[in-house]
């Protein structure tokens, strides 16, 4: 109950970019799954909408903490735009006010 509402806190709601569903439509993602010896933490997770989820373990998207302890995502390879294309993008939820890459820094 304590690793939800500490993830309900940081991420407020589907974290992937651009989505903007509820907490309440959320599930915790893995970034480790628990399976391959991930554990449940705060820093193990993400709030995911159950799309987004499905798009993360399907099409080959990466979720990991940044150095603002915020969840990045790192879209699939596109061919078309090898070097560009996996450059992370930040969560959806920020507690910023600001645009900034290094805001929450």
């Amino acid at each position: 109950m304590a690793l939800r509402k500490a993830l309900e806190a940081r991420d407020r709601g589907c974290a992937f970019p651009g989505c903007g569903r509820p907490v309440s439509w959320t599930d915790a993602h893995h970034f480790v799954p628990w399976a391959a010896g991930g554990e449940t933490a705060v820093d193990n997770c993400v709030l995911l909408c159950r799309m987004h989820h499905t798009v993360i373990h399907h099409t080959g998207w990466e979720v990991f903490i940044g150095h603002d302890r915020h969840p990045w995502f790192r879209p699939p390879l596109d061919p078309a735009r090898p070097v560009r294309s996996r450059e992370p993008i930040r969560s959806n939820a920020r507690r910023t006010m600001t645009a900034a890459p290094t805001a929450a820094a």
